[in-house]
């Protein structure tokens, strides 16, 4: 990974892995007469970590050659959080409404310019009607309130209609998102509780007992088209299935995928055609095979990812880093070739004891972390737990850099082997 983005790249890998040890939402009551409730509800996401970026000393050594990295310390702190508010009320059976106040901080030892990854990193800013309050941003520290929820639901005889501010799922992957196309959170994120509202009219109906039809039409901002899908999904007893299509970015997208049932395990396949608007030409297809066992005691994933960027094995990623594809969310990964696993037990007195690893099989480099949480009334959780990234560092040539090359001089034989390990602890409440 790029210098830039190498700090934060696995700041949160593992925890959109430990969400499901997260507490349940607890919803407090605002009124209820015998045609409307309101309930309010609110949770709490802290981590403080400290990271070790000594592996990257021999960049700052350069000096003068890589003038941005001279002064920048090779360790960290850093420290954020994300607060919610959650609004709802319901009208009978046909309306409902939910709204969101979501507070953001960040504090980091680091300059601005290398918090890219970790904090903020699903896309929330593409929207025409910006709600975003910044209330604190000066240099390592910044605070921001927005709306990030403002959606209502009218629910009809032949269909249900969602308008407004939403967060909206595809796909079955939660490492390696396929068809997560509308609103995907990232891996590397901080609020795993909710992913981020984007405004959309969403509409849901039944085709059949069996089958539910979702259309969408949804914002991405000022400089982006209109985002279109339309998805079919067939609830079987022991298997569900879905198909789709839609136009996303500057792409037009087939997608497909299945879930079988066995017990308390699940096993899904998905995968998705793109024909690339600009170029005139198909995209590489992306695809996620995986299974899960989710139980009281052991939790179990593993999962196969073909082509995020796509960048060939072999070559230097980092070109990778800086496509429209990355920096938008559309991938978190720029290779072809992942494998992500993880694994925890629960012991009986409220203890998860695990961690996982997310690697480019090509390369080969990885991420590793090892978790443990302590969940306490089902209100609240507290966490600590490292990242360590394995493979190939950074290769620098002094002398391409001398003579002011194109490509810097600095190049990545890996994915993962640049990531600076850190080490952090976390809590997340609801009240």
């Amino acid at each position: 990974m790029t210098p830039q983005r190498s700090v934060f790249a696995v700041l949160m890998v593992g925890i959109a892995m430990t969400v499901v040890v997260s507490p349940a939402r607890a919803d407090v009551e605002l009124w209820e007469t015998d045609e409307t409730a309101g309930q309010l509800g609110a949770n709490l996401q802290m981590i403080s970590a400290y990271v070790d970026m000594r592996s990257l000393e021999e960049l700052r050594n350069l000096g003068p050659l890589i003038p941005e990295w001279e002064d920048v310390p090779l360790e960290a702190g850093l420290g954020g959080a994300v607060g919610r508010l959650e609004w709802s009320a319901q009208w009978g059976d046909r309306v409902s409404l939910d709204v969101h106040n979501r507070v953001f901080w960040q504090a980091s030892t680091l300059p601005e310019e290398l918090i890219f990854q970790g904090f903020e990193v699903s896309r929330g800013d593409d929207r025409r009607l910006d709600t975003q309050w910044e209330l604190v941003d000066r240099q390592g520290v910044s605070l921001a309130h927005d709306v990030d929820r403002a959606v209502v639901g009218l629910y009809l005889d032949a269909f249900d209609l969602y308008l407004g501010r939403q967060a909206i799922r595809w796909g079955l992957s939660d490492t390696f998102p396929v068809a997560d196309r509308f609103a995907p959170l990232s891996p590397f994120e901080l609020d795993t509780i909710q992913r981020r509202g984007i405004d959309a009219a969403r509409l849901v109906t039944d085709v059949s007992r069996d089958v539910e039809l979702d259309v969408i039409v949804a914002d991405r901002g000022p400089d982006e088209p209109l985002a279109l899908g339309a998805r079919a999904e067939y609830f079987g007893l022991d298997f569900d299935a879905y198909g789709g299509f839609g136009r996303f970015w500057q792409r037009l997208s087939a997608m497909a995928g299945m879930t079988w049932l066995f017990d308390y395990w699940r096993v899904f396949g998905e995968a998705e055609a793109l024909w690339n608007l600009e170029d005139d030409q198909l995209d590489r297809p992306r695809a996620t095979a995986g299974v899960r066992r989710m139980g009281m005691d052991w939790q179990l994933g593993l999962e196969y990812h073909y082509n995020g960027f796509g960048v060939a094995p072999g070559n230097d990623y980092s070109g990778g880093f800086d496509q429209p594809e990355v920096t938008r969310g559309e991938t978190y990964f720029v290779g072809r070739h992942f494998v992500g696993g993880d694994a925890f037990y629960f012991f009986e007195n409220d203890v998860a004891v695990g961690g996982g690893a997310i690697a480019n099989v090509v390369d080969p480099s990885a991420v590793v972390y090892p978790t443990v949480r302590y969940e306490l009334e089902d209100r609240f959780s507290v966490g600590a737990g490292a990242y360590v990234g394995i493979g190939d560092a950074v290769e620098v040539d002094e002398q391409a850099l001398f003579e002011g090359q194109d490509d810097g001089g600095v190049s990545f034989p890996s994915e993962f082997g640049g990531v600076s390990d850190l080490y952090f602890v976390e809590m997340t409440a609801y009240f």
